[in-house]
Formats: C-alpha cells, sequence, structure tokens
C-alpha cells in the first residue's frame, strides 16, 4: 500500500494546476481504492471557511463537521442515528462519513469530509493513505503563490515535486535493499 500511496501523491502533484483539476484527480484517486458518493474539502483561517468541493453532496454540514471533530485526528460516523447524535442533518440522505484532520500551521483548521449513503461505508478506509492525499492537496489549493501569482511559484511547485521524487527513489532503493537481504542464499 504504500508504494500505491506514493504513485498516488505523484499523480496529484503532477494533476492540472487548477483547483477544478486537482480536486477531480483526488476524487478519482481515493475512490480507486475507496469508494464514496460525497466529499469536500474544508478549511478554516482567520475566520473565515473555505469549502473546495470534490463531489457535490456533503452540502452545508462541512463545517459542522470540522467543528464535530474538534481536537481530534478522526471522526467516523457510520449510522444515521449517529448522524443525529452528533446533532447534523440527517435529512441529506447520508449514513456514513469520515472526517480527518489535516496537518496545518495552528491558524488554520482543515479537514477532509467523505460521504456515502450506505452505512459502515468506511469502516475499512486505510486512513493514513486518505490523509496523505488529502494533506497533498490542501497544500496545492491553498498554497500563497496561488492567490498572489507571485513570481517563481513555479520554480517552488517543480522543486517540491523533485523533492518528493528524490525521497520516493530514496524509499524504493531501501526497499529493494530490504528485499534483497531477505531472500535465501
Amino acid at each position: 500500500m504504500f508504494q500505491h500511496t506514493i504513485q498516488d501523491v505523484l499523480r496529484l502533484c503532477e494533476a492540472e494546476d487548477s483547483p477544478k483539476a486537482l480536486l477531480a484527480t483526488f476524487g478519482t484517486l481515493v475512490a480507486a481504492f475507496e469508494p464514496f458518493e460525497a466529499g469536500e474539502l474544508v478549511v478554516r483561517a482567520g475566520g473565515v471557511v473555505r469549502r473546495f468541493e470534490v463531489k457535490a453532496g456533503v452540502n452545508d454540514i462541512g463545517e459542522a463537521l470540522l467543528r464535530a471533530l474538534g481536537a481530534e485526528p478522526t471522526l467516523r460516523i457510520d449510522t444515521a442515528a449517529d448522524l443525529i447524535a452528533k446533532g447534523l442533518d440527517a435529512g441529506s440522505g447520508l449514513n456514513s462519513l469520515l472526517v480527518l484532520r489535516l496537518a496545518t500551521d495552528p491558524s488554520t483548521d482543515a479537514a477532509i469530509v467523505l460521504a456515502h449513503r450506505r452505512a459502515w461505508s468506511f469502516a475499512a478506509t486505510p486512513l493514513s493513505r486518505v490523509r496523505t492525499l488529502a494533506n497533498v492537496l490542501l497544500r496545492l489549493l491553498v498554497r500563497p503563490e496561488r492567490g498572489a501569482g507571485a513570481v517563481g511559484a513555479a520554480d517552488d511547485a517543480t522543486a517540491e515535486i523533485a523533492g518528493l521524487r528524490a525521497r520516493i527513489a530514496s524509499l524504493e532503493g531501501e526497499i529493494a535493499s530490504l528485499r534483497g537481504r531477505s531472500k535465501p542464499n
């Protein structure tokens, strides 16, 4: 699974540099290993909430889910009854929700929200894989140069991708080395 995560991160980093394309690529990558019917990235910074829709359907509960997450890294709601118990709108037809906190600076709160109408949809979800991809998506969507059009922004993104590729190459080398050591003589 680690190798798949690395390949997915590279695909996301190499996606067309528009929010719509990045969100579509993220949705396609995640849906390949974890089906979901609705999803969005919710970011709260400076009292302003921004919602980046991956797939329509989460509607207005994304911000409420970010609040419900509190200080926890993960919130999983498995049934409509659980949704109602959290004081969230169950009229959306959603039963399963997965909310994963993302790595941000202290003044920002962010989470990826995935949803499904089927109960218990996210019970076996590879959380680290979804969270890793969502953290990369967050960085690509809200990086400072996107809004400011800063000179050198493309160079920064290229350097970051090159750094990721170098890290992947070193990890692949370690994997090959470990495989070589485990072969019987």
